[in-house]
């Protein structure tokens, strides 16, 4: 994995050919034929199509204006987490009505608790979000993976990345196995990044590019959301959310938001997502429904935001409200 690699999978940073004195620069947003660009001091400035020319893309920043464009970034992430929260707003209620119809007791709700937490459940199933955190808090230690990596066992750090999350619904098995010829080069990368992502020190937008750098050179194509966000969110599931597009699609349709965000994960695009998966526990919280992690954040929004044909026929025939089955969450789950 270069560094050419890592630049090239990063947002681009740009800088005015005429004025250095506004440092680098990134695209804030893009409308009606201009363009917003925040900069390093701190002020936005926007440009005309005309005027497009003057902003020269950064091929090979330094140290320092990487560490800038990652500030930056954070920046707009947080505008974005505001304006998410404004869009929600009064249309939020719907959903929370919504997802009671469905569990009466909200995040609380003894169905809930039992169904996607696993909280009382019998035995343990893919979808149970709490024994899949601890497992991978156990398995994925840092002191397990710097074990790893020390004795240089980088094909047994991925097969336990693998066996760790095999056991959910994040991943599908097909995207996690290993392809048959992969370098040792590609293997070493992989490992080391997979422990960087989730122990590193520097700001989690570099880690997370540097991430999907190996996944691409290990795998031979460009990663997915799910790969590319499941670890995270599993291991630290209070700062990091699991992206399922289809859900956050759906998120940003009932927030009546003309945002979109790219197939494939930027760490840019995960900064946005994030922050309205924030945006949404920040919103239950004020509906009196207090999620415990993000990943009761982004079952919330599966749950409320399903179809809801299949419930309402089960309502009518029983006269009862309907509950999530097993057959039910694998039929969520697959669209």
């Amino acid at each position: 994995m270069t560094k050419a690699t890592n630049e090239s999978l990063s947002p681009p940073l740009f800088a005015h050919r005429n004025r250095t004195d506004w440092g680098v620069g990134v695209l804030a947003w893009e409308a009606d034929g201009k363009r917003g660009y925040l900069f390093e001091n701190g002020v936005e400035r926007t440009m005309a199509s005309g005027f497009f020319e003057l902003m020269r893309r950064v091929e090979h920043p330094s140290a320092e204006e990487r560490a800038a464009s990652a500030r930056l970034q954070r920046i707009l992430a947080a505008r974005a987490t505001a304006r998410a929260s404004e869009r929600l707003g009064a249309s939020f209620i719907d959903q929370v009505e919504k997802f009671r119809e469905t569990y009466v007791g909200g995040l609380r709700d003894k169905e809930w608790v039992e169904e996607v937490r696993g909280d009382g459940a019998e035995s343990r199933a893919p979808r149970h979000r709490d024994a899949a955190i601890d497992e991978a808090n156990e398995q994925l230690s840092s002191r397990s993976l710097d074990a790893l990596i020390s004795e240089q066992k980088h094909d047994d750090l991925w097969s336990l990345v693998t066996s760790v999350l095999g056991r959910t619904d994040l991943v599908p098995a097909a995207h996690l196995r290993m392809p048959k010829s992969v370098s040792a080069e590609h293997r070493r990368g992989l490992a080391l990044a997979v422990r960087d992502l989730l122990y590193g020190k520097t700001p989690y937008e570099q880690r997370f590019e540097r991430y999907l750098a190996a996944l691409t050179a290990f795998f031979g194509q460009p990663a997915r959301w799910e790969i590319a966000t499941a670890l995270s969110a599993i291991v630290h599931p209070k700062e990091h959310v699991y992206v399922q597009p289809t859900v956050f699609r759906q998120q940003l349709k009932a927030a009546a938001s003309s945002s979109t965000f790219p197939m494939r994960p930027t760490s840019a695009a995960y900064a946005r997502l994030l922050a309205i998966a924030r945006s949404v526990g920040t919103q239950l919280a004020n509906h009196d429904e207090t999620p415990r992690d993000l990943f009761d954040v982004q079952d919330f929004i599966r749950i409320a935001l399903k179809p809801q044909a299949k419930a309402r026929l089960v309502k009518a025939k029983s006269g009862r409200t309907p509950r999530s089955s097993d057959d039910e969450i694998a039929a969520i789950d697959d669209e």
